[in-house]
């Protein structure tokens, strides 16, 4: 069972962000950087990556109302009105639009922790 949101199998499009989940979108080696303690935090939930702007970023999938909320240098948070384009294949390939962390197909769908992303965040912005 695919998540409601999640886009057919090969198909890219943009979903809005504020209706399943929020979105904290993260640039560049920032962003490459938080997933890295994200995951050595052993966490897991939705996290993709878009390769194909001027600069990578990175969108972290958190629960609804975290964007109203969120106020981390270094990241910006998307919620209603805001959209996040996803990949329906979980498995492609990093060259477009890729998941580093594929949504559970099955319930319940965890999403990304937002405490667990901030310190993961903070984390990363001391890295040199």
């Amino acid at each position: 069972m695919r998540p409601p949101w999640l886009p057919l199998e090969n198909v890219v499009d943009a979903v809005a962000a504020g209706r399943w989940w929020d979105a904290i979108a993260i640039d560049g080696e920032l962003g490459r950087r938080t997933v890295v303690h994200y995951r050595a935090a052993g966490r897991a939930g939705p996290i993709i990556c878009d390769p194909q702007g001027p600069i990578l970023r990175v969108y972290f999938l958190v629960p609804l109302g975290t964007a109203d909320r969120w106020a981390e240098a270094g990241s910006i948070s998307l919620g209603q009105c805001c959209y996040v384009v996803l990949n329906g294949n979980t498995g492609a390939d990093a060259l477009g639009i890729h998941w580093l962390s594929p949504p559970r197909c099955q319930p319940p769908e965890p999403l990304v922790q937002p405490r667990m992303l901030r310190t993961a965040l903070m984390k990363a912005r001391a890295t040199p």
